[in-house]
This record gives structure tokens, sequence and C-alpha cells, in this order.
């Protein structure tokens, strides 16, 4: 067996939602976001606390077997984001590359 490279990367989101007057409203439209983030295959979580109505932080991940596949995975979330009801007041991307040898 060859080598095998791992493409990795995450997406720290810190999401603003002005509108919001309850917590209900945010995770109405927090849940449409991560729903379009899922179908495109994406692993999402809500971190950071829940309890702000007007604020919400996602971690979006993705896996690939190369580094440009990686990035269209990440730009896709981007644009996901940054189309929705959703203020992108900060985004953090960090993009990794592991490589496992044959047994």
């Amino acid at each position: 067996m060859d080598d095998v490279r791992l493409h990795s990367g995450t997406l720290l989101a810190d999401l603003r939602l002005p509108g919001a007057q309850s917590i209900k409203d945010r995770r109405q439209a927090l849940r449409s976001v991560v729903q379009r983030l899922r179908n495109r295959h994406l692993g999402v979580a809500q971190v950071g606390p829940v309890d702000l109505r007007q604020r919400a932080f996602l971690l979006i991940g993705a896996v690939a077997g190369d580094a440009a596949g990686l990035d269209g995975q990440l730009d896709a979330a981007e644009r996901v984001l940054f189309a929705s009801d959703f203020e992108v007041a900060e985004l953090r991307r960090d993009v990794r590359q592991d490589s496992f040898s044959s047994i």
C-alpha cells in the first residue's frame, strides 16, 4: 500500500444576527445555515456560548484527499455563510496535511 495523504481543514465562524429578538429567532436562522452546510457533506458544530441571542459560533470541518478538493469545500462553506442571514464578524481557516505510511 502506498502512503496515504489526508488534507483536513476547519473554519471557525463568528456570526451575528442583529435583528434577532430572541434565541428562538437566532436558532431558526442557524438551523437553515447548518442544514445547507451539512448538505455539502461538511461537519458542523455550534461552539461557544449558546445563550447569546444575536451571535453564534460555528466550527465547520472538511476532509479531502487533495489540497484543491479541501479548498473547494471550505470555499463553498464560506459562500454559504456569506449568503446567510448572518453577518460574518470573523472567520478563521486552518488547513493541515497529514500522511500515513503503509503498514
